[in-house]
């Protein structure tokens, strides 16, 4: 870890090493000037510039108390590795990261997304989620339709459409189950050719061709919500520890239903307080050290339709101020604009002083 100068720190001053993770969106420059920042306040506080992809990189962070990292990259792949590292950063190696494992486990997977605010109880848009393809095609047939259906990772929109009717649903199911369809092939007794000449004019052959050549498992997965009518935006609140919060509105692309990665900010709209209230409660109960969270509404009322770590600090930066939890039921505002790394920070050290005292997250 590579520290600013040496200072003399006063006998009984709390020193608090920083670890700040490089990334290619420049996170950590605004990490850094954050903690710079700070200093004159909280004089104990040394910090150093590290890089987490390298190979030294447990040797890098070994003298820090707390590691801060925004991971630069998205996608399955990726995120594996993340949740990897900052496993091992927590439970190994025993330091306070943000964001750290609670945040991250669920990363890049809407199912599992799905299992944490179906577990709270929290209003959300109906989903269902499966690996199985009988149950889905069945679903498939009690379906009221629209349905929304998306991968299990991506942002911004990506691979998220409508589904109008239950043909087209049940033709997405045989392509993304395509490897178990094949196997069942097997049980008729035919040759690996028989199999292969009956595949040919099947919706779901070729898709079956190229996750084989790709080398993938037989598994599918089926992912989609329920159609919520009447929202022209979602509401997007981000929340950083129990203790932070922000919101602005999202409108949707012209003709379309969806807002994400619409680039359409809406920041004079009023934020509803019960909005921030609900997603601090939610990072409190889980650990969570940031989430943005998007929400739709019915009636009024307010659902929870998708949740990241992952956002950009430019739209967050674009608010006018930021939000306080004082006490239940109370936000205290705090205007001016404000890079989110800034209030990442400011948690970061508030967790680091809890996990001093001994207190798990979410406590």
């Amino acid at each position: 870890m590579r520290h600013r100068p040496h200072r003399v720190f006063q006998q009984g001053e709390l020193i608090l090493k920083i670890a700040i993770g490089t990334d290619r969106g420049g996170w950590h420059n605004r990490f850094a000037e954050a903690v710079a920042n700070r200093i004159p306040c909280r004089p104990g506080l040394e910090y150093g510039i590290v890089n987490l992809d390298r190979s030294d990189w447990v040797g890098s962070v070994a003298d820090a108390d707390l590691v801060i990292w925004k991971p630069p990259y998205m996608g399955h792949e990726f995120a594996g590795y993340v949740k990897e590292k900052i496993y091992f950063l927590e439970r190994h190696l025993g330091k306070t990261v943000v964001p750290g494992f609670e945040t991250v486990w669920h990363f890049e997977s809407k199912a599992a997304q799905s299992y944490l605010l179906s577990l709270a109880g929290t209003p959300s848009p109906r989903t269902f989620v499966s690996f199985d393809y009988d149950e889905s095609d069945g679903q498939a047939g009690r379906e009221e339709y629209p349905v929304v259906l998306k991968s299990s990772a991506g942002a911004g929109s990506v691979n998220v459409r409508a589904i109008r009717n239950r043909d087209d649903l049940l033709g997405f199911l045989r392509r993304t189950f395509s490897l178990t369809l094949w196997d069942r092939t097997a049980a008729s007794g035919a040759g690996r050719l028989s199999r292969l000449v009956s595949g040919f004019g099947r919706d779901w052959f070729s898709d079956f061709l190229r996750r084989r050549r790709r080398g993938e498992q037989p598994f599918g997965m089926a992912y989609w919500q329920e159609f919520i009518p009447g929202n022209d935006a979602d509401l997007r609140i981000t929340a950083i520890g129990d203790r932070f919060a922000t919101g602005f509105w999202r409108r949707n692309r012209p003709g379309d239903f969806r807002a994400s990665g619409s680039g359409r900010l809406d920041y004079d709209t009023p934020v509803p307080h019960e909005a921030m209230l609900m997603c601090l409660d939610l990072n409190k109960r889980f650990g969570f050290d940031s989430m943005a969270y998007d929400i739709l509404f019915r009636d009024g009322d307010m659902l929870i339709s998708e949740m990241s770590y992952g956002y950009s600090d430019v739209a967050v930066h674009g608010v006018a101020g930021y939000w306080v939890f004082e006490s239940p039921g109370s936000l205290k505002f705090v205007p001016g604009h404000t890079w989110p790394q800034e209030l990442w920070v400011d948690w970061a050290l508030i967790k680091a002083g809890r996990a001093a005292e001994g207190h798990a997250p979410g406590e």
